[in-house]
């Protein structure tokens, strides 16, 4: 276990000194009418240097045209897609923004809850739910949990308003955070609500154009599709491994190798999230919206945040070096070409700027893990053992409520309970988790010192994820390879290692020359507000990338 520690923290110390590109770059005449951020969830280094010579479309033109930092740090350690996303709008760690993970724990409620919810912003009904399924009397969604402004809300407040804000995703965590706390509008894939929807955060009746786009494109129109390879012999050679290998997983019935057909899934509605049909979904929307939404149409900046999940969803399913992954990156390749180029005709080529950069990378099958003692640990392994080892030392219990976001909650018994014995009680629970195998490191969250200012290497991304009143009284975190999953079969990304902190940014912008650099997810909450021509969000301290200045 110590080997595997070690192992951890070298890893993670070896890319501490990550650091904005040294090369000045920007000197364009004018500044760009659109900037648009756009986020392919689960896309590490690590796949995007393998594949990164296959793309012919508008990756390859960013490849070539653009300034590139192919391993961006992520510099804390709930590597999930709601931190990676609040991230991205604004510029800090998750101990400052206040997103713990996709869901967490509400103590109030004795229940976990996802990152967007909030009651008193119901989602908007669009369409005869999909599925069957209504929505849930408290079915909302909204920036509620984000503690800081955005890019979004510094765009507002700069331009009074003139400056517009969407966000566009297939996720709600990832449409009602990628922007900030209040873009003017937030759209995201909701079945129960028939379709691209939003919530009444951001509007109070569903927009015209949305309801219209559920009309002339009716989301079951995808439910009789086959998602075939569209060139298989491309797909094995790159790879490297068959179609069918050990630890993928079938969800919704889709199967573990191609094809895939939605018409024989138990919930097309659902299992459309893991097909590249959900990436065009997105795409279409957003062609609707650039109209709808009339950006980049006068000489106030707008600004465009696109998160396609698809790509997050197949990943933990196949396995981020799948050939259903590569697949749907080669797809989704041709359709970010299709939409720079309609940039192009709307707006002029020295008229708009791109971030084409991912919220978190992924740790490989198990089956396919460099390292021999890689596995998947149930969070019920994680609960019974602190449970057992406070129980051994106090009796009684349960002490244990749940394990989510890498963090452990304690029940209301424990909260009742003396400073003395709490303090016997996470001691022994620490060294029952620390005997879980699979677990790196181990520990109390009230020990963390006030910013993190004291913690080094691992311990530091660890504290950055930890949020005053939101994340557990404990944290276990997973060694490198390995995965906290209640799964049998796929994968995920909650291990703190380079294969899940290390994400590409590629950004293409009036002025800025093609470069290489180094950087820090951080960074593009300042780059972008730097393109825009306005001031970072408040909270945001990093440098931008390439030394882009704002004007």
């Amino acid at each position: 276990m110590r080997r595997v520690l070690a192992a951890v923290v070298a890893i993670i110390a070896a890319s501490a000194g990550c650091h904005h590109g040294a090369t000045p770059s920007y000197g364009a005449p004018t500044r760009p009418k659109l900037v648009v951020l756009v986020v392919i969830d689960q896309w590490p280094s690590w796949t995007f240097e393998k594949h990164r010579n296959l793309m012919t479309g508008g990756i390859a033109r960013l490849l070539k045209e653009g300034a590139i930092v192919p391993e961006a740090e992520l510099p804390y350690a709930n590597t999930f897609t709601a931190p990676g996303h609040a991230v991205l709008a604004t510029g800090t760690t998750p101990n400052e923004n206040g997103v713990v993970g996709n869901s967490w724990w509400r103590r109030d409620e004795s229940r976990e809850r996802p990152a967007e919810y909030d009651p008193a912003s119901p989602v908007l009904s669009i369409a005869a739910p999909l599925g069957g399924k209504p929505l849930a009397p408290d079915e909302g969604a909204s920036a509620k949990a984000l503690r800081v402004d955005g890019v979004a809300d510094a765009l507002r407040a700069a331009t009074g308003g003139a400056g517009h804000s969407v966000a566009i995703a297939l996720k709600a965590r990832s449409a009602c955070f990628v922007a900030g706390q209040k873009p003017d509008l937030a759209v995201w894939y909701e079945p129960s609500a028939g379709g691209m929807t939003t919530s009444k955060a951001y509007a109070a009746e569903p927009p015209a154009w949305l309801v219209q786009l559920a009309k002339d494109v009716p989301v079951d129109h995808y439910f009789t599709s086959i998602w075939d390879p569209r060139d298989p012999a491309l797909l094995a050679k790159a790879t490297g491994i068959a179609d069918d290998s050990p630890g993928e997983n079938s969800e919704h019935g889709l199967g573990r190798a191609f094809p895939h057909a939605l018409e024989k899934s138990d919930h097309p509605e659902m299992a459309l999230v893991e097909t590249p049909f959900a990436d065009r979904l997105v795409s279409r929307t957003v062609a609707v919206a650039l109209d709808a939404m009339a950006l980049g149409r006068d000489d106030t900046p707008d600004f465009l945040a696109i998160s396609y999940g698809a790509h997050d969803y197949a990943g933990h399913n196949w396995g981020p070096d799948s050939w259903e992954e590569l697949d749907l990156l080669l797809r989704l390749d041709g359709e970010l070409g299709q939409l720079f180029e309609t940039l192009d005709g709307r707006l002029g080529e020295n008229n708009w700027a791109v971030i084409v950069t991912s919220d978190h990378g992924a740790t490989p099958l198990v089956e396919r893990a460099r390292i021999r003692s890689a596995r998947r640990i149930p969070p019920k392994e994680i609960e019974q053992a602190a449970d057992k080892a406070i129980a051994a030392e106090l009796g009684g219990g349960p002490w244990v409520a749940r394990q989510t976001s890498n963090t452990i909650y304690m029940t209301p018994k424990f909260t009742a309970l003396g400073d003395s014995d709490k303090n016997l009680a996470l001691d022994a629970a620490v060294k029952g988790l620390a005997g879980v195998p699979g677990i790196a490191v181990a520990g109390r969250t009230d020990r963390f010192s006030p910013g993190c200012t004291t913690e080094k290497d691992i311990y530091q991304a660890i504290c950055r994820s930890y949020v005053q009143g939101e994340s557990g009284e404990l944290y276990a975190v997973a060694t490198a390879g390995s995965v906290i999953s209640e799964y049998k079969a796929g994968t995920g990304h909650d291990a703190p290692s380079d294969d899940n902190r290390r994400v590409p940014i590629l950004l293409k912008a009036p002025g800025v020359a093609p470069q290489e650099g180094k950087g820090s997810l951080l960074q593009v909450a300042p780059t972008i507000a730097a393109l825009l021509g306005v001031p970072p969000p408040s909270h945001a301290t990093a440098p931008t990338l390439f030394k882009i200045e704002r004007r």
